[in-house]
C-alpha cells in the first residue's frame, strides 16, 4: 500500500513538464519563415533591377521580344518562386530552374527561333538555321572560312585550303607532268614564248626541236603535233608569204611564164599543182604578169609510224634528218599481216592516174577505171641500205576508205584520195625520203 507522500510524488510526474528545448524549436522555427520571406523580397529586387536596368537584354526595349504567347510556359515568378521555397524547405529539395521561355525573331517576314535564350547579360544569341544547323558564325571560337572574292559567287573556300599565289608572290606554279625532261619543257617553252610575240617561224623551230627530241613524252608529242599544223597552215599552205621562212618565197609572174615553167625555173622539188593549191587559184593557166605568187621551195619528206598508222611529213635537207621541220601528219593504212617493210627509202618513181596489175591474181585496171586500188596517184620507192632488198612498194591512194587505220594492203601504205594528193604535190622525185618505222 502506497504511503500517502508516494501518492502525491506520482501525480506530479505524470503533468506534462515544460523543457527548455521545446522553447528553443518554437523560436527557430520563426527565423526560418523570417529567411524565407527575406529570400523571396531579395529575388524580386534583384529581378525588377535586371528587368529595367537600361541597355540590358532584359530591359524595357526587350520587354514586347520576350512577351510570352499564350500557349508558352513563363518562367517561375517569384511568387511561384517563394512557394517552391516553402515546399521544398520540408523536405531540402534542390530547386530546380525552369527553361527559359521560347523566343521566336523575326527579320525580313521570316521567324526564326531562339532555342537557349542568354541569362547572362552580353550572352549571344545562337538563332538555329531553317534546316536546323546553329549558325557557327554566332560562336566566338569558331573561326569564318575567308571568302575568295574573286570567284563570281562568292563562295567561301574550306579554311584549311591555301590561298593561290599571287603573281608578286614566292609560291611558285605547279607545272604539270607530261613525262618529258626539263630539256624537252625548255624548247617547248620556247615555242610559246615565240608564238605569244606572233613569230610562228622561229616558233615552229624550237616545237619541232623539242618534238624531234628521244626525251620527248608521246603526250608532249601529240600537243606538238596540234600546235605545229595549225603554224603550218598558215606558213606553207596559206598564201601569205612570212619573211624569214626558208621554206617559202615570193615570185613575180613574168610575160611567158606557166606554173610548170615557174617550178623549175626556181627549181623547186615540189610539183607546180602546189602552187595552184597554195595561190587559191581557179585553174593553172589564170596568170598575170606582175601577179605575185608564193613559192614553197621544200624538198619534204615523210616517216610513216606503222604503230599508230600515221605519216608524218617534214621538210629538210635528206642529208640533215635530225634538224627537219614538222609539216603535218595524215593517217594510212599498212600491209596486211605486218607486211610494211621497215627501212629507209627513196621516191623513185611518180606516177598520176596510174594502171595497176595485181601481183598475185594477175587481174589488170586501167588508168581510168574507178575500180582500181591503188586510186589517183602513185609514188614508188628504192629502198636504200638494208632495205634495198624491198621491192614494188610504194605510198598511193585508196578506193577503200574503210582500209585506212588498218592492215588490208599487199605492204603498200595507203591514203585517202585527197591526203594522197597534196603528197604528192610536195614530195620530189629522186630527193624526198620515206623512212618506215615500227
Amino acid at each position: 500500500m502506497a504511503l500517502p507522500s508516494q501518492i502525491e510524488r506520482s501525480a506530479e510526474m505524470s503533468r506534462p513538464v515544460m523543457t527548455r528545448g521545446t522553447k528553443r524549436a518554437s523560436v527557430n522555427a520563426t527565423w526560418y519563415w523570417v529567411g524565407a520571406v527575406a529570400l523571396v523580397v531579395a529575388a524580386g529586387a534583384i529581378y525588377g533591377i535586371y528587368r529595367w536596368m537600361p541597355g540590358s537584354q532584359g530591359g524595357p526595349a526587350a520587354a514586347s521580344a520576350a512577351m510570352p504567347k499564350p500557349d508558352e510556359k513563363v518562367a517561375a515568378t517569384p511568387k511561384e518562386l517563394a512557394k517552391e521555397v516553402k515546399n521544398n524547405s520540408k523536405t531540402d529539395a534542390k530547386i530546380e530552374p525552369k527553361p527559359a521561355p521560347l523566343v521566336t525573331i523575326e527579320q525580313g517576314g521570316n521567324k526564326t527561333p531562339v532555342t537557349n535564350l542568354p541569362n547572362t547579360l552580353g550572352q549571344a544569341l545562337t538563332p538555329e538555321t531553317p534546316g536546323g544547323a546553329t549558325n557557327k558564325a554566332a560562336d566566338p571560337g569558331v573561326k569564318p572560312a575567308p571568302v575568295d572574292v574573286n570567284t563570281p559567287d562568292l563562295k567561301p573556300r574550306p579554311a584549311d585550303q591555301p590561298a593561290a599565289a599571287t603573281p608578286g608572290g614566292t609560291t611558285p606554279p605547279t607545272l604539270t607532268a607530261t613525262g618529258s625532261t626539263q630539256n624537252v619543257r625548255s624548247q617547248m617553252e620556247a615555242g610559246d614564248r615565240a608564238m605569244a610575240a606572233n613569230k610562228l617561224v622561229e616558233a615552229r623551230l624550237a616545237y619541232s626541236r623539242a618534238m624531234a627530241n628521244s626525251e620527248c613524252s608521246k603526250s608532249d608529242q601529240e600537243v606538238l603535233r596540234s600546235k605545229l599544223t595549225a603554224i603550218n597552215e598558215d606558213l606553207v599552205f596559206s598564201s601569205k608569204v612570212t619573211p624569214g621562212d626558208p621554206l617559202t618565197e615570193q615570185y613575180t609572174v613574168a610575160a611567158g611564164d606557166a606554173l610548170e615553167k615557174i617550178r623549175k625555173k626556181r627549181d623547186l622539188t615540189t610539183e607546180w599543182m602546189l602552187i595552184q593549191r597554195v595561190n587559191k587559184m581557179p585553174n593553172a593557166h589564170s596568170l598575170k604578169v606582175g601577179q605575185k605568187l608564193k613559192l614553197v621551195r621544200g624538198p619534204f619528206h615523210a616517216v610513216v609510224h606503222k604503230a599508230d598508222f600515221r605519216l608524218d611529213l617534214f621538210a629538210g635537207s635528206p642529208d640533215d634528218t635530225e634538224n627537219w621541220i614538222y609539216i603535218r601528219s595524215f593517217k594510212v593504212g599498212l600491209g596486211e599481216g605486218n607486211g610494211t617493210p621497215l627501212g629507209t627509202y627513196s621516191i623513185k618513181s611518180k606516177q598520176q592516174n596510174p594502171p595497176w596489175t595485181n601481183p598475185r591474181t594477175g587481174e589488170k585496171f586501167g588508168a581510168d577505171d574507178p575500180k582500181n586500188p591503188i586510186g589517183e596517184f602513185w609514188l614508188g620507192w628504192q629502198g636504200l641500205g638494208d632495205a634495198a632488198v624491198h621491192t614494188g612498194f610504194g605510198l598511193h591512194g585508196t578506193v577503200d576508205p574503210a582500209s585506212i587505220g588498218q592492215q588490208k594492203s599487199m605492204g603498200c601504205v595507203r591514203m585517202l584520195p585527197d591526203d594522197i594528193a597534196l603528197v604528192y604535190e610536195m614530195m620530189g622525185n629522186k630527193v624526198s625520203l620515206v623512212k618506215v618505222v615500227p
